[in-house]
């Protein structure tokens, strides 16, 4: 059973991925490749960089959806993961709406260095969706090593929230979960 499966079975809310770089998709694959790349969104570097890549993937919560706590690494990624480009060494998520109640992005593990609005008992890392703003994690290290520290959960939506997510992996991440060759030549 495949990691995207075992998210299924804790999240109710719904995804899709997007397996081409068309219009918002090639410029979200394009700037988070310069985070990673050489800063340049249109250089050799960062369509290199682009291959370790999923897809981009649309989240949608509804009002009650939630993801329960997970980790976006795996402790046997060099054996589970193998197929997808082994460990994911960070994960980028970009809001892509204002929510002003719920829907929080909570990191349980991790305990906060200021509290979020509305919610001034809550002593963990916790985060308000935005509407374009960007959290950056890594949930395994540089050298793949899982952090447990990362455990994460998107809590109970009142408004209806969206995301964009994309996960980069220590290797190539082959079709189908990452975007084919035609696919990464259009990013130049």
């Amino acid at each position: 059973k495949s990691r995207a499966d075992g998210l299924q079975q804790l999240r109710t809310s719904t995804s899709t991925t997007l397996s081409t770089v068309e219009g918002g998709s090639g410029t979200f694959v394009r700037r988070a490749a310069a985070l990673f790349g050489d800063g340049v969104e249109t250089s050799k570097a960062a369509k290199k960089e682009s291959r370790l890549f999923e897809a981009p993937t649309v989240i949608r919560y509804e009002s009650d959806q939630v993801l329960a706590p997970h980790f976006d690494a795996n402790r046997s990624a060099a054996t589970e993961d193998a197929n997808r480009g082994g460990q994911t060494l960070a994960t980028l998520i970009v809001y892509l709406n204002n929510v002003n109640s719920g829907g929080n992005t909570r990191f349980g593990k991790l305990p906060a260095a200021t509290t979020v609005e509305g919610d001034p008992n809550d002593s963990k890392l916790t985060i308000k969706p935005k509407m374009g703003d960007a959290l950056l994690f890594f949930p395994a290290d540089a050298n793949g090593i899982f952090d447990e520290r990362t455990e994460h959960e998107g809590c109970a939506a009142v408004d209806e929230k969206w995301i964009a997510r994309i996960w980069r992996h220590e290797q190539r991440v082959p079709p189908p979960f990452g975007l084919s060759d035609s696919e990464l030549a259009k990013l130049s």
